[in-house]
């Protein structure tokens, strides 16, 4: 695999945790390829949401809705916005031809207020190769906490 092809990955994965810290929900959204989907299981052993409860499933339509709903500034749990960083690394990335996988692990400290919580995990990104840019077609987000107890996810994680 090309530097190059490594340093785009990298970027379009730290512009992309920037747009969510940033409430930049537009933006995230315009990553996305029109079939995209965003799954974050309840598990690690879901394998497959459409026979497992997951905490969220979403194609293109949905992601739409959520962001609209983000940026409408109607969520009370947003008010006030929550600060947001995520950290990402160890990033690893397998060429599949015009699609790449990459997986990479994150920590997430969201502040509101006196409450402070730290969300930890994997994601794994499809991204579709367009011309000179990628594009997500498919992440998946393994919470290492996902069989426990959650408060709601009123953000993109």
């Amino acid at each position: 695999m090309s530097e190059d092809l490594r340093a785009s990955v990298e970027a379009f994965l730290y512009r992309e945790a920037r747009l969510m810290d940033e409430h930049r929900y537009k933006e995230w959204l315009a990553l996305w390829c029109d079939d995209g989907v965003y799954w974050v299981p309840c598990n690690a052993d879901d394998i497959d949401p459409a026979r497992h409860v997951s905490i969220i499933y979403d194609d293109r339509e949905r992601l739409q809705q959520r962001v609209e709903r983000l940026a409408s500034g109607g969520v009370l749990a947003q008010e006030p916005p929550p600060r947001l960083r995520r950290v990402i690394g160890n990033i690893e990335i397998a060429d599949g031809g015009s699609d790449l996988t990459v997986a990479s692990n994150f920590i997430l400290a969201l502040a509101r207020g006196e409450t402070q919580q730290l969300w930890a995990g994997r994601s794994v990104h499809v991204l579709r190769r367009a011309e000179a840019s990628l594009a997500i077609r498919r992440k998946t987000v393994l919470l290492i906490n996902s069989d426990q107890e959650m408060p709601l996810l009123q953000f993109l994680i």
